[in-house]
């Protein structure tokens, strides 16, 4: 025999090798696969229902009976692994408990894979104990307290009644709808969503999100990394979160909302509302009771707000309208801007004010930034350097100091004495008085000129100075400045 006739038939095995083996061990694969089916039924004389599973679905269900009822399918890709996981269900004086036993397996080569899927049928009254790893859980129906608990799969839950019930996952969802009784409810790393909760419910989470659709008493979240959703709560909310956006709408009581790195959204809260945040804007809408904003790095935006707002922000502006009560705002680097509230507190720098239909007084300290109120039915005290000052149509006293801004004055529509001061420095002060005006005027002013379109009965006049009289006089009229101009006109 030649030697090339030799290597042919070396190089025709090896080809055979290579391609006809590898279908063999297929075939081994289809003929060593395992199934089968369990079924047993056990009395059930009171205490709990404890079930221990893993590798594969487990679904709870209820009936009005009184025995407990197990089924299953086993499932192995080895059949030697599948005839060695048992399902141990037995009836104990305490209840009845059921348990996935699975051998142990160490693969180096290859692949194996094995599962039990199970259903379990309780009495209705029963509570249940159910704990499953490597699947998903659904459990439906149950009338007593249960404990669910979960890890690297989905848990459905749903059509509770009676007792508490706690829900525990990691790795997987949580779908829950229809509960009553109190409800505690934790995760990581994955979403909770619960509607219709009717006792009072506890959630805390990480990294993943926090859904409350119809809840009817008090509703509290903890949550990190997550957004959360909380609509139509029948009691107080308070929510705890970081990074991950927070809403809230229609809550029967009052809501608590701390957060960092995240918008807050908040609409229809019955009670008062608390918020705390950094580094994301605050949205209050319809607040029935008093608002707090606590921030920073923040905009802030609030409406339609029954009691009092405080506003406390750093490097963020804020705008208020229609605010039942007091309002106090401080901020820094950023704009005020407001409409139809009680009376007004502000504290500004690097940022203007504009605050319009104030009923009561108004007090602003700014620099840095224009002010601007407008209606104002009380008194009125500002505060400012570096920005104009505007004030126009109010009903009591005034009282401007002002450094490098200007003012203007007009609108006095006050019955009775209502003072009027107003200084500033390095640019002009205009006053418009009306025509039945009384006032003791006393103005000064270095390198500038004083003018006035309203007679005046002088008793010290010059270029800056002018000490008089207007109509019957009394109500006292204080102007000074230095480097610029005082100027009264006639409205």
């Amino acid at each position: 025999m030649s030697r090339t006739s030799s290597v042919s038939r070396a190089l025709l095995a090896l080809l055979l090798l290579l391609f006809v083996a590898p279908a063999r061990a297929d075939n081994d694969d289809d003929e060593s696969r395992f199934e089968l089916k369990y079924g047993k039924d056990l009395h059930y004389g009171g205490g709990r229902v404890t079930i221990d599973h893993r590798f594969g679905d487990l679904t709870v269900r209820t009936h009005g009976g009184s025995n407990v009822m197990v089924r299953a399918t086993i499932r192995s890709s080895d059949a030697a692994i599948g005839k060695e996981i048992r399902i141990v269900a037995t009836e104990e004086g305490g209840g009845v408990s059921v348990k996935t036993i699975f051998p142990d397996v160490h693969i180096r080569h290859g692949h194996l894979s094995y599962s039990v899927d199970m259903t379990v049928t309780i009495p209705q009254n029963a509570p249940l104990t159910a704990k499953n790893q490597f699947g998903g859980t659904d459990v439906r129906g149950v009338r007593a307290a249960s404990v669910v608990d979960n890890k690297q799969g989905a848990i459905k839950f749903g059509d509770a009644r009676g007792g508490s019930h706690t829900i525990t996952n990691a790795f997987g969802a949580i779908d829950i709808d229809d509960v009553d009784g109190d409800l505690v409810v934790n995760n990581s790393n994955g979403a909770i969503s619960v509607q219709k909760a009717a006792g009072q419910l506890s959630i805390t989470n990480r990294f993943g999100s926090v859904t409350v659709d119809d809840a009817k008493r008090d509703v509290t979240i903890n949550n990190a990394n997550g957004a959360i959703s909380a609509l139509d709560i029948g009691g107080t909310l308070k929510v705890t979160n970081a990074f991950g956006n927070v809403k809230a709408s229609t809550v029967g009581g009052s809501a608590e909302v701390t957060t960092t790195n995240a918008r807050v959204e908040l609409s229809n809260v019955n009670g008062s509302a608390v918020v705390k945040n950094a580094f994301g804007s605050v949205i209050a809408q319809t607040v029935r009771g008093n608002l707090t904003v606590d921030s920073q790095n923040s905009k802030v935006d609030a409406t339609n707000i029954g009691g009092n707002a405080k506003i406390d922000t750093a490097f963020g502006g804020v705008t208020l309208q229609s605010i039942g009560g007091l309002v106090d705002v401080t901020t820094s680097n950023g704009n005020i801007k407001s409409s139809d509230t009680g009376a007004f507190t502000a504290e500004t720098r690097f940022g203007s004010v504009r605050a319009e239909r104030i009923r009561g007084s108004a007090d602003i300290k700014g620099s840095n930034g224009g002010i601007t109120l407008q209606e104002v039915s009380g008194d009125v005290k500002v505060r400012t350097s570096f920005g104009a000052a505007f004030i126009d149509g109010v009903t009591g006293a005034v009282d401007v100091q002002n450094e490098n801004g200007a003012i203007s004055v007009e609108g006095l529509r006050g019955s009775g004495c209502k003072p009027v001061s107003l200084r500033t420095t390095f640019s002009s002060i205009k006053v418009a008085l009306p025509a039945s005006a009384g006032y003791a005027v006393s103005a000064r002013t270095s390198f500038g000129r004083i003018s006035s379109a309203v007679p005046i009965t002088t008793t010290n006049v010059g270029e800056e100075t002018l000490i008089g009289t207007i109509g019957r006089g009394g109500c006292r009229l204080d102007l000074s400045n230095s480097n610029g101009s005082i100027t009264i006109e006639k409205e």
